[in-house]
């Protein structure tokens, strides 16, 4: 039987953090910004705009546990908090990679792995011994998606399509939706919407087959 693979945090730059337990869940989640237009106000649905996309967040529990050996348990938490506090050599939190089982635990399509700030954390402690030194806590961490621009740059390069393709029209749809689902930016609607003549890139049908060309 092959030993446990602990969860890790990887420092860009040197140092790993084991946890003591692996998690239990992860929750992985992504939002997007949409803002409603000015227009008709006799519509029952208001008709919505993309504004961008949000940072993607990793959120997850740790639990730690020094009973057995009468230690304080924050000599152990306190290596994870301080992944969110500045370091003096990069002026700012430290970027982090997320592993386990040996690998990042998220990768894009292509293969890109993931980087993090851990953008906070709660530890509650829970048991105490009888020197009033905490023994358990669980830790509620939050992880918040990184990139440089220049690696934004990089990512929209790369999934940029090298051929045509077709996209057939959802419930709530938009032009920027599809070039975000197509080309990795939104604002690149326009070459769909000339391919397609069409001229209010708010009405669309759904059900309707559109022409997503290709973009150099």
């Amino acid at each position: 039987m092959s030993s446990l693979k602990k969860a890790v945090f990887k420092v860009k730059g040197g140092g790993d953090y084991e946890v003591q337990f692996n998690p239990e869940t992860i929750s992985l989640s992504k939002a997007a910004d949409w803002a409603e237009k000015k227009g008709d106000h006799t519509l029952d649905l208001p008709l919505v705009e993309w504004k961008g996309g949000k940072a993607m967040k990793l959120e997850m529990t740790l639990f730690f546990d020094t009973y057995e050996d009468d230690s304080d348990v924050r000599d152990i938490t306190q290596g994870i908090e301080e992944l969110s506090m500045v370091k003096d050599e990069t002026h700012g939190p430290p970027i982090i990679e997320f592993f386990w089982g040996g690998k990042s635990w998220y990768h894009r399509k292509g293969g890109a792995t993931l980087t993090w700030n851990l953008t906070s954390f709660s530890t509650t402690y829970k048991t105490f011994n009888s020197n009033g030194v905490p023994v358990r806590a669980e830790m509620k961490v939050s992880l918040t998606e990184y990139a440089t621009e220049q690696q934004q740059k990089d990512r929209i390069r790369l999934q940029s399509p090298d051929h045509e393709k077709v996209h057939r029209v959802r419930p709530g749809d938009t032009l920027h939706s599809i070039a975000l689902e197509a080309y990795d930016d939104p604002s690149k609607w326009r070459p769909i919407a000339e391919a397609n003549n069409i001229e209010d890139p708010l009405g669309l049908t759904p059900g309707a087959v559109l022409r997503v060309p290709r973009i150099r």
